[in-house]
């Protein structure tokens, strides 16, 4: 098994950073801190530009064919434009008086794919089973496709677009869906890879062209690379435990880009990990797969 290490891309050190997405034609990568309700861009030489303040929630911002962002949040859909100009795009249903939407990608027919999360409003806490996976298509039809959901988090396809993997954290591992890209419906599922409790969770995630997949491990201070068989053939160390998503980045896709979070560590742990809520990155050897916009039928990320 290969162990490597990761570096500092940008010294943010943000309270939960989540959902980085590479946009070639920016030549930078999106992400968003959730709890500050921003997003955020970095070019791969650890440059940022002014961020967009959405306010409230934001777990996530995927391209949109016209140019503007989709993001998930605790008001809905947003579509939104660089003038920070909003607008209702689809609004999930909630088993919750607080929820918001995490983790989303788009698959390869423009349609996006995400989930809620259903929080206690004392606690602020997920509440078991208050969630659900949602499929927002390209007419804005809005479809509520599984139930019962705690933690949606980390979801991509197969290189042939045939499996959807996906993360419910509190399942403490990922399960894959066969797929049907023609009319976006998903079979019965099978469990990929099984994450120890005693070891952290799975949260985000992304598939390289090899057909594996990089999981960050909440908790373990880890990117773990898994073939398509189950089996672990690379880690990514990181000098933080809370490992929130990774995604591939750079005109050769050869670049993984990952968020972490500082969110409920200690003072103590803090002074251990300084950089928790940075962002970080590496060249692991293997190359990521193209996105996809929402919207944008078969096309590629512009």
């Amino acid at each position: 098994m290969r162990r490597l290490d990761a570096e500092v891309l940008l010294d943010v050190r943000c309270d939960l950073g989540e959902g980085p997405i590479w946009h070639p034609g920016r030549a930078a990568v999106s992400w968003v801190e959730l709890y500050e309700g921003r997003v955020s861009w970095l070019a791969l030489d650890g440059t940022s530009t002014t961020p967009l303040e959405v306010g409230g929630l934001v777990g996530s911002a995927v391209p949109a064919a016209d140019g503007r962002l989709l993001l998930g949040t605790d008001r809905g859909f947003l579509l939104a434009g660089d003038d920070g100009e909003l607008e209702l795009a689809g609004l999930p249903s909630a088993a919750t008086s607080d929820w918001f939407v995490n983790d989303a990608r788009c698959d390869a027919a423009g349609r996006l794919w995400a989930g809620t999360v259903g929080l206690d409003p004392e606690t602020r806490l997920a509440v078991p089973g208050a969630g659900a996976l949602f499929c927002l298509e390209r007419d804005r039809t809005l479809t509520r496709v599984r139930d019962g959901i705690t933690l949606s988090n980390g979801l991509d396809w197969s290189p042939d677009g045939g499996t959807l993997y996906y993360v419910d954290s509190f399942t403490w591992g990922v399960d894959a869906y066969p797929f049907d890209l023609e009319n976006g419906r998903l079979g019965e599922p099978r469990r990929a890879v099984e994450i120890p409790r005693d070891e952290g969770f799975a949260d985000g995630l992304c598939a390289d062209a090899d057909g594996c997949l990089w999981i960050a491990v909440w908790g373990a201070g880890e990117i773990r690379r898994y073939t398509p068989a189950g089996a672990l053939d690379t880690v990514v160390a990181l000098p933080v435990t809370q490992p929130t998503s990774c995604a591939f980045a750079g005109e050769d896709l050869d670049v993984l880009v990952i968020t972490t979070a500082r969110r409920h560590l200690d003072e103590a742990r803090l002074r251990e990990e300084p950089h928790a809520g940075s962002v970080f990155c590496c060249r692991p050897g293997p190359r990521g797969l193209p996105g996809h916009a929402w919207g944008d039928g078969l096309a590629g990320v512009a």
